[in-house]
């Protein structure tokens, strides 16, 4: 499997033949993370939940226009709301991509949405913004910094389900300089356990 990250929690994923864009949100549009010319081939589009770093319906519309075939994934909330962008999704996987709607992190100024967690051929669990999950694959898309969560929290968390691999994600708030500090403390925390930590971008 070949995972390459593109911004705060957009990865893209590829296997047996298959390409998966999991959470396109606006940083990663703004950034232009991902160069859309550069996609031969796009197959699916999931997305955990509708905050617009993991959900810009802009940025959707254009990866739809080149694939018009795309199938996106999601939960109830996130489908009603394409639906008023006239962007087709649904909330069934299949025997490759297995989702849970989660709770999605409290927040102290509204009503949190509904949070899908993704599991991606076995391999790849992408949890959006949550860290209720109870099981990983070997590979964990890691929340590592949030308005809702700590960086603490997100290490007990990977040390309670003992993935083999962490993806950080959720980090485009940090400065690059202390994403780079950060990640290097980490790798050098998580070697000794048995984690391998991959802060790369692609």
């Amino acid at each position: 499997m070949k995972v390459s990250k593109h911004t705060h929690s957009c990865l893209l994923v590829e296997e047996n033949n298959t390409n998966i864009l999991i959470d396109p949100g606006i940083f990663t549009y703004n950034e232009k993370a991902l160069d859309i010319n550069k996609l031969t081939k796009l197959d699916y589009i999931l997305i955990t939940h509708e905050h617009s770093d993991h959900c810009h319906p802009p940025f959707i519309k254009e990866l739809v226009q080149k694939f018009p075939e795309v199938k996106i994934i999601s939960n109830n909330s996130v489908v009603e709301l394409l639906k008023k962008e006239n962007i087709k999704a649904t909330t069934a996987g299949n025997e490759f991509i297995q989702l849970e709607t989660l709770t999605h992190e409290k927040l102290w100024d509204k009503e949190p949405p509904q949070n899908t967690v993704f599991k991606v051929f076995d391999k790849l669990t992408h949890p959006g913004d949550s860290l209720n999950f109870k099981t990983t694959s070997e590979i964990l898309a890691l929340p590592i910094t949030a308005p809702w969560g700590s960086t603490t929290q997100a290490i007990e968390k990977a040390l309670q389900i003992k993935p083999k691999i962490i993806i950080p994600i959720h980090d485009f708030m940090w400065k690059d300089e202390v994403r780079t500090a950060m990640y290097e403390r980490l790798t050098n925390f998580f070697s000794p356990l048995g984690i391998e930590f991959r802060p790369s971008e692609k």
